[in-house]
């Protein structure tokens, strides 16, 4: 608690945080649920849950906690089991396995946090690979929007544009994959709450399907 601040105004502060990421968590979550009449995902209220508990925590404190994750990939792993046996548990680690190895590379090149990479391998291990792979296109277009977003409303997308140009003008002249990070204290260097891009590409992915069909 911040001792300048009275009492009952840092009360207030707080509950105006958790307001917000709850908010912003419930509109995620109804909009992954109203987009499923089209071409709904499986397993979708456990997804629906996860996806707003990921959310919220996420807007709130840029962090999606192991608590969640671990847990949320246990429950999606005997949730399989126990629905589709063998046969489903199988079905449900290729789903986790797929979201780990693709996201892996984005992972190292620090776009993503360890947390992010996780929950979607609990929604992996909840959707099956199959509709993974189209639902994550639509994730990683609908991140790619909300950064580009995020940085353009705080005034730095000349330098996003600059730091993107030199990576790329690098790694072809070198061969060498390099890339030129943002400046600490900037939005791009702060973090995206990438739990919400992961509801935004789901719910795409229900009213639109798969981007290649």
């Amino acid at each position: 608690m911040n001792p300048a601040l009275p009492r009952d105004a840092a009360i207030r502060s707080g509950l105006g945080s958790y307001g917000l990421s709850a908010g912003v968590g419930a509109c995620v979550c109804m909009g992954f649920l109203w987009s499923a009449q089209e071409e709904p995902l499986p397993a979708l209220p456990w997804a629906a849950a996860f996806l707003f508990l990921a959310v919220e925590s996420d807007v709130r404190r840029l962090r999606i906690p192991n608590w969640l994750t671990f847990g949320g990939l246990a429950a999606a792993l005997g949730l399989a089991a126990l629905q589709g046996g063998g046969a489903g548990l199988l079905a449900a680690l290729a789903g986790a396995g797929v979201a780990l190895v693709v996201l892996f590379v984005p992972f190292a090149m620090r776009w993503l946090g360890a947390g992010d990479v996780k929950a979607m391998m609990v929604l992996g291990a909840l959707w099956g690979h199959e509709p993974l792979l189209p639902t994550l296109f639509w994730i990683v277009l609908a991140g790619g929007a909300l950064a580009i977003a995020l940085v353009a409303f705080r005034g730095e997308l000349l330098d996003l544009c600059t730091r993107w140009w030199r990576s790329f003008w690098i790694t072809c002249s070198t061969r060498k994959i390099t890339y030129f990070g943002p400046a600490p204290g900037s939005v791009a260097g702060g973090g995206l709450p990438f739990a919400v891009a992961i509801g935004i590409g789901a719910s795409t992915y229900q009213l639109l399907g798969a981007p290649w069909l």
